[in-house]
């Protein structure tokens, strides 16, 4: 065999060989999990289903919670569906413990800063729970809770 055949044939049995032990791989370690997104990649979600985001407050709860603080965003939505802007608030934790310790305070403070508790949206897609005032049961709640699911990588 001459010299430039045995090495693109060396070559290709490489390739081979790689090739199935990276399926082998695979059947061993499984595919990574979704992970939550950043607020800028939620804000990304809601624009793919034509939702605006403005007027972004880092730390603004709503209420006095102060443990709230760290994990809260307001700001105002708009879009298809929506009468105006609407006042939203989305609170990230950073786990399931806090999650868990913590969503409770979440219904509390909406309740202190939500002008109409019937128009009131409240999401919860884990590590995220988002609240907006005014956006009620229409075609636009069922784009946030798209767009809020897809952000947590559901």
């Amino acid at each position: 065999m001459q010299p430039s055949r045995l090495a693109a044939a060396l070559a290709l049995a490489g390739v081979l060989a790689l090739g199935g032990c990276g399926s082998s791989l695979d059947a061993i370690h499984p595919s990574p999990s979704a992970t939550p997104t950043d607020f800028a990649g939620v804000t990304r979600s809601l624009a793919e289903r034509n939702l605006e985001v403005s007027g972004v407050v880092s730390g603004d709860p709503g209420c006095d919670d102060a443990a709230l603080v760290p994990m809260a965003i307001s700001f105002r939505l708009a879009g298809p569906g929506l009468d105006g802007t609407v006042a939203a608030r989305i609170y990230r934790f950073k786990d399931a413990a806090a999650y868990d310790r913590l969503r409770t305070s979440v219904d509390r403070c909406a309740a202190a800063w939500v002008g109409d508790p019937a128009t009131m949206l409240m999401v919860d897609a884990s590590p995220y729970v988002l609240v907006a005032d005014g956006a009620g049961e229409s075609a636009a709640a069922d784009a946030i809770r798209a767009a809020l699911r897809e952000a947590a990588g559901y």
